[in-house]
């Protein structure tokens, strides 16, 4: 036979061998065959010929065949002009007889056509009954080539279901009968599960289940439930051929005909071992994410660049002052932020997230709670999201910062205000860390004793070797007293040398700052300059020490003037009135010298405090004159008394006794040799004749000769002319006021 047998077909081509078989000898022709359309062309599907036959119909016999709609009858060939062209089927069995009837589907498709052919010519043609038995013939052909090619359609559904099944590497897909026993196993199923086709069909599909859900029946469950429900599905442990575990999802579903009969079950199971394994990963990095955005107390937000939704958890929201169930937008964002902080923080994200930005935002701002108004300080960072090369989210954490910022002002303000007083102090502060022998100087330090900035050196040492060596040793034995010992309050006096080479008196206190353990640390401390009062107390020690020694002085000569005063008295009331009038000159004296703190005295005020009792008023009978002199104290009180008991022999016996007399108390500096001498004239004229010395000397006399002669040295030289008495007083300068 010239065509193959499709070994898949459910209508054998027997089938068709029998057709032609028994419309040859139904029609009692030599030959039969059946023409299917192949394309434009007939192509003979099945043959007849009767055995003993001459000729043989050839292989494209139906080239030539006739389709016709009705039952075609030639009785002779040869004598049908309108069929002569069909030599071919003559020529080829050596027909002269010839029937057809057309294969014709339901819907009139022409599928082919049925012949019979035999050598001899039929006048008489088929009877009536051979017709219709053609022409059933016919009809069972069509049915028979409509039943091969519904199956050849099943056929390739079938194979199309199977090669999905099988491409459906990822599921294992098992079918079951009633029982549970496996009748098809696809290439997933052994690549999940391990074994081969071959060696599970017909077992039970128990061997997937893990011991102890065979033991509880599992299988025999599912299908009850598949039964049930129409499926049943599960996740659980299954077992691979090898016998480890693997964890699937999968689904038992029941298998039914077209009449809802069940035929077997269909279970399809997935490998989720790797899913469940990424799962647990995820959950757990999730698990571990939140506890660390609770422990840091951070924020997260979530901005998608496409739609433009804003995602804030919780604590964002709170930063924000929102409740956490509250809607938020990149407005409600630009709406928390604190006005001055709104343009900038802004223009920031906008810059960033713009094509060709960085993506990467890290900034720190204020914001102003919308519902509970509280001024925040929040850190946030951000990175933009690539997909495609293009920004599609923004993602990044929030960060309370309030309490550091506040913090950082405290610690700003608290600096400032040190610096502050720093500056407006006289005081040298210092800050002395002991384990690297460090010192923080302020700008007094320079101030205070003259150094330039770069003259201070920043260490412990520096310090010491600048204490006066006499203070040094014992300044370093009392601050490490303090340093090694347990108290924190040090305090001490020394010198410190100035950058001029001098040395202050400082006043230094410190205060130790110790660790935990109680170890020093630092010190800190200021140096209080009291060269002043330093100065203050030895110019009072001074003093004191000088009002002694003048009161002393001063009680003794009160003592000599009273005593020569009482021996040379010739009445008591007279003793009383000379003493009286020398105590006044002497305090006259004394306070020239008080107003001059006891250092020195002009001349002229001397001279007036003495002579300005004995001066008449409205006259000008005694006449000073001489340069501005200054007197040391001692020769000032010497000269007053001197003056003083001039002016009263001038008034009991001089110048000064009448009414037209007059003294001249003129005083000038010479200039001879090296030493400059200090020369007092007193001169009385117009009183009474002086007859010579008198013949006792008195207090007066002997006071002024012992004042300068032996108290400062001077020469004393007395003339009693008659015209009038006159002194000379003649002293070093130098004696004069030292």
């Amino acid at each position: 036979m010239p065509w193959p047998d499709d070994s898949l077909d459910s209508v054998p081509t027997q089938s068709f061998d029998d057709v032609v078989r028994l419309a040859a000898g139904l029609c009692g022709a030599a030959h039969a065959v059946i023409c299917l359309q192949a394309g434009e062309r007939l192509q003979a599907h099945a043959s007849y010929s009767a055995a003993g036959t001459a000729g043989a119909l050839a292989p494209d016999v139906c080239a030539d065949a006739v389709v016709t709609d009705e039952l075609l009858i030639v009785p002779d060939l040869l004598d049908d002009p309108e069929q002569l062209h069909r030599s071919l089927l003559a020529r080829s069995a050596g027909t002269r007889f010839y029937a057809a009837v057309s294969l014709r589907s339901a819907d009139g498709t022409v599928l082919g056509v049925l012949c019979v052919l035999d050598p001899a010519p039929r006048r008489d043609g088929l009877t009536s009954e051979q017709q219709d038995c053609l022409r059933s013939l016919a009809r069972q052909t069509v049915t028979l080539l409509e039943l091969r090619s519904e199956a050849r359609v099943h056929r390739a559904q079938r194979i199309l279901h199977e090669r999905i099944l099988d491409s459906a590497m990822d599921y294992a897909i098992i079918a079951m009968d009633h029982g549970g026993r496996i009748t098809r196993w696809n290439g997933g199923a052994e690549r999940i599960l391990g074994w081969r086709e071959a060696e599970v069909l017909g077992e039970p599909t128990h061997l997937i289940f893990t011991p102890e859900d065979r033991a509880a029946g599992r299988p025999e469950t599912e299908m009850q439930l598949a039964l049930a429900r129409g499926s049943a599905p599960d996740e659980r442990w299954h077992m691979r051929k090898d016998g480890d575990r693997f964890w699937a999802s999968g689904e038992l579903m029941p298998l039914k005909d077209e009449n809802g009969t069940v035929q077997g079950f269909l279970k399809i199971l997935r490998d989720r071992t790797q899913q469940r394994a990424n799962e647990s990963a995820l959950r757990q990095a999730q698990e571990q994410l939140r506890l660390a955005v609770e422990a840091t107390h951070i924020g997260i937000f979530d901005l998608d660049l496409v739609t433009g939704e804003l995602a804030w958890d919780a604590r964002v929201r709170a930063l924000f002052g929102l409740p956490p169930d509250m809607p938020v937008s990149y407005d409600t964002f630009l709406a928390g932020l604190h006005p001055d902080d709104r343009g900038w923080v802004d223009a920031t994200v906008r810059s960033a997230l713009a094509p060709g930005g960085s993506g990467h935002v890290e900034i720190a701002y204020r914001t102003i709670g919308i519902e509970d108004g509280v001024e925040r300080w929040l850190a946030a960072t951000g990175q933009a999201i690539l997909q495609d090369g293009r920004k599609t989210r923004f993602i990044g954490t929030v960060r309370d910062i309030t309490e550091g910022r506040l913090a950082e002002q405290a610690i700003r303000e608290t600096e400032e205000r040190y610096r502050l007083a720093a500056r407006a102090t006289n005081d040298a502060i210092w800050d002395w860390n002991l384990a690297s022998d460090h010192i923080r100087w302020n700008e007094a330090v320079q101030t205070l004793f003259g150094y330039a900035a770069d003259e201070v050196g920043p260490s412990g040492s520096w310090w010491k070797s600048h204490i006066h060596p006499e203070d040094r040793e014992r300044v370093k034995a009392s601050i490490h007293a303090v340093i090694d010992g347990g108290t924190e309050h040090w305090t001490d006096e020394y010198r410190f040398l100035r950058a001029d080479g001098a040395y202050a008196y400082i006043l230094d206190r410190g205060y130790v700052l110790r660790d935990g353990s109680g170890r020093a640390v630092r010190m800190i401390g200021a140096m209080l300059d009291i060269s002043a009062r330093k100065r203050a107390e030895e110019h009072q020690r001074l003093l004191t020490g000088e009002l002694q020694h003048r009161v002393k002085n001063t009680l003794a000569l009160v003592q000599a003037i009273a005593s020569q005063t009482l021996r040379g008295a010739t009445n008591p009331e007279g003793a009383r009135d000379a003493l009286a009038a020398r105590l006044i000159s002497l305090g006259r004296a004394h306070d020239i010298l008080t107003q001059a703190s006891w250092t020195e005295a002009p001349i002229p005020d001397v001279v007036e405090g003495a002579l300005c009792p004995h001066r008449p008023a409205g006259t000008s009978r005694i006449r000073t004159g001489g340069p501005n002199v200054l007197l040391a104290a001692k020769p000032a009180l010497s000269l007053a008394l001197a003056l003083h008991e001039l002016a009263t022999n001038a008034a009991k016996y001089g110048a000064l006794s009448n009414a037209t007399g007059v003294v001249s108390v003129r005083w000038y500096v010479v200039h001879a040799d090296d030493a400059p001498r200090f020369c007092l004239n007193w001169s009385e004229l117009g009183g009474p004749t002086v007859s010579g010395p008198p013949v006792r000397r008195g207090f007066g006399s002997r006071l002024i000769e012992r004042s300068f002669a032996a108290e400062v040295g001077g020469e004393v030289e007395m003339t009693y002319a008659p015209t009038g008495f006159t002194c000379r007083l003649e002293v070093p300068l130098a004696s004069m006021q030292e």
